[in-house]
């Protein structure tokens, strides 16, 4: 059986709540900032979309937005084994 990493925001296993540290209202997750990087990077495969992202195979660089302030923020999220 093989072992693999997922995100679990990506999976929709769980939600992470943060706090904007502007205005202390609740920040969205936009999903994943590889996402954002042109418009076939959403189909790309984990394996690939982990090496570009700028943090290592164990994280996954999410984007949140807050929906008060507009202050944006990205944050590492620890993959799981799944």
């Amino acid at each position: 059986m093989k072992v693999k990493l997922v995100c679990p925001l990506c999976n929709g296993l769980y939600k992470i709540h943060k706090t904007c540290k502007v205005c202390q209202e609740p920040m969205e997750d936009k999903g994943p900032v590889v996402n954002y990087y042109d418009d076939y990077s959403p189909y790309l495969l984990d394996e690939i979309t982990n090496k570009v992202d700028g943090v290592d195979k164990y994280k996954c660089l999410h984007h949140y937005k807050c929906t008060e302030c507009g202050f944006e923020e990205n944050y590492a999220i620890d993959r799981e084994i799944f």
